[in-house]
């Protein structure tokens, strides 16, 4: 990852239950007496963009989505409890801290060999396992790639709702009533021959809670300002995907001839 790419590392929606109160001296002072070491400065750096939450990149082959923050939400950096694993694996816990994981496995701080700047570390405690995936946080950073895979861009002067149409048009197929659950905007959904098509927007609310969580009254008017899920592409731009290689060749060869153009996604940002 790019340094320029630390004030958008954050995922769009960002889903609002799980971003802590607004980044302070005093609170990153606590968590690191709490935690009896000093957080990095790049980590520190990111959550003062946006206090955890979902990340738009990963690394390859990895269960990686997420980067803790530091408050009273679940999840937080400061909830570190090893007791119930403490018996179960060979390896030293304590100077773990964990910033992605469900428990089972985790991405931690390691601080295990050095105090000061810990290597960046993959346990799963139900195989017994242990791998440094970096040597400190910059070079985990260095690591981490934008998720473009089976994504491809609609580039179209239409709306959203209009490209439905003229596609369900040239394609003869018909798309379901449009998902806000999963994701906090609209995903269309349709079938070609047999494969499963999804088109979505790339201009979204800037974040989302589902009305039966908790929350959802205190934070529903977050939802109403707009941003981009990938503002390296046009806010108009439409995101599709294809279940079937070969039918998404088939299904792009229909759109490209009814004049729509549609590109990879890897190839317009690179």
């Amino acid at each position: 990852m790019k340094a320029s790419d630390l004030k958008t590392i954050w995922q769009v929606p960002k889903y609002l239950p799980y971003i802590q109160p607004t980044l302070t001296e005093e609170i990153i002072e606590e968590a690191e007496k709490k935690l009896g070491h000093k957080l990095p400065g790049k980590y520190i750096d990111i959550l003062k963009i946006q206090n955890g939450g979902y990340i738009r990149f990963t690394i390859a082959e990895m269960a990686h989505s997420e980067i803790y923050g530091i408050g009273p939400y679940f999840p937080s950096i400061t909830n570190c409890d090893w007791s119930e694993y403490e018996d179960s694996v060979s390896f030293k816990l304590e100077g773990l801290i964990p910033f992605d994981g469900d428990g089972h496995w985790n991405i931690c701080f390691d601080y295990r060999s050095n105090k000061l700047n810990p290597q960046v570390t993959y346990i799963d405690t139900e195989s017994d396992t242990e791998t440094i995936i970096a040597n400190n946080f910059d070079h985990y950073l260095d690591l981490l790639e934008l998720d473009t895979e089976g994504q491809y861009i609609i580039e179209t002067d239409l709306s959203l709702q209009d490209t439905i149409r003229a596609i369900s048009q040239v394609a003869k197929i018909e798309f379901e009533d449009p998902d806000y659950f999963a994701e906090g905007y609209p995903i269309y959904r349709s079938k070609f021959k047999e494969a499963w098509v999804w088109i979505s927007p790339n201009k979204v609310p800037a974040g989302f809670i589902r009305p039966n969580e908790e929350r959802y009254e205190e934070l529903k008017s977050e939802m109403e300002t707009m941003s981009l899920r990938y503002p390296e592409v046009g806010e108009n731009c439409l995101f599709i995907s294809v279940s079937h290689e070969t039918v998404k060749e088939e299904l792009f060869n229909v759109l490209t001839s009814n004049l729509f153009r549609v590109r990879s996604f890897e190839g317009l940002i690179i």
